[in-house]
Order: structure tokens, then sequence, then C-alpha cells
């Protein structure tokens, strides 16, 4: 298992990279019709640091692994009002984490998504989450209608990916 404890250096790095992702897409979308995804070792590398995650760097379909070894799967969008997340048809994950960016304030905001009833979410008209793994395919839903909207969750941290600070809520 190849796992890392992210540094303090490390976080600030990937916080010094975001005005560069943030300058690219923007230019792209002047000339394109859509801007540059927001790279996972953003998302991934910031929850961990936030959350004392392992961030994974293995074969297996987890991101991070919490202190007790617990498997943690991390989404992002950076597209604040909606979200389209794939899972591959064989992750298996505990814990499913969301960030979530707030491109015109430099906000990333932390949910943790409750999984419970995951695999019994419609993924279309005719099945469910469970079916497309089943079928070795991916399933594709909105974390932020399916969940954050549907349920009223709140986030448990706000990062600010211009000084790196981090706000905790205190419903964490």
């Amino acid at each position: 298992m190849n796992v890392s404890k992210v540094t303090k250096d490390r976080y600030t790095k990937i916080i010094d990279l975001y005005p560069v992702w943030k300058y690219l897409t923007n230019h792209i979308k002047n000339i394109y019709t859509r801007g540059v995804n927001f790279h996972e070792s953003f998302s991934e590398i910031i929850v961990c640091y936030v959350n004392d995650y392992y961030l994974s760097s293995g074969n297996g379909s987890e991101d991070a692994l919490t202190n007790d070894f617990k498997k943690v799967q991390i989404k992002a969008t950076s597209n604040w009002n909606l979200d389209i997340t794939s899972f591959g048809p064989k992750s298996e994950f505990d814990i499913l984490e969301f960030a979530r960016l707030d491109q015109t304030q430099d906000l990333l905001y932390l949910y943790k998504i409750p999984i419970d009833d995951l695999k019994m979410i419609n993924v279309n008209s005719h099945n469910t989450f469970e079916k497309f793994q089943k079928d070795g395919k991916r399933p594709r839903l909105s974390i932020i209608k399916n969940y954050i909207e549907k349920y009223g969750i709140k986030h448990y941290a706000v990062v600010s990916l211009q000084t790196g600070d981090i706000i905790k809520s205190d419903i964490a």
C-alpha cells in the first residue's frame, strides 16, 4: 500500500498552483466552450491535509485512507451550481468527501456525503448506482442535487485558495 501524509509544504505548493489553474481555465474559456477540469491533485491533497488523511497512490480505488484505514473517495467540482460525478464500477469506499469550488471567491467548500443509500440512488430512469456497478458501468450522478441540496448538507470546512487558510465549521 503506497500512502503518505500531506505535509504543510506540499499543501502550500498546491495552493500556490491554484492561480495558475485559474488563469489557464479562464483563458481557455475565452477561446473554447469550456475550461480545464479542476485537477484531482487539488482536491485530494487539500482534503487529505484538512482531515489528516493518508493520500493513497496505490492500485486501490480509494483516494485516501483515514488513520484507522477506512477508504476515502474524494470527488470535486469547479462548477458551483452543478456537477456530474462518476464512480468506477469497482469503486469501494467507507467515506465520501466532496469538494465544491466557488471560483468567484476562490474558496473550496468541503462536505462529508453520507453513503448509506448511495447504492440505491437512481442514476437513470431504469437503474440504480449498484446495478450500474454490477454491470461493469460507471455510475454518474449529481452529488449537489442528490445530497447537498436534497438533504441540506452543510460544509465542514472552507479553504481559501488564495491564502491556504482553513476555516472549520461547527458541524464537523
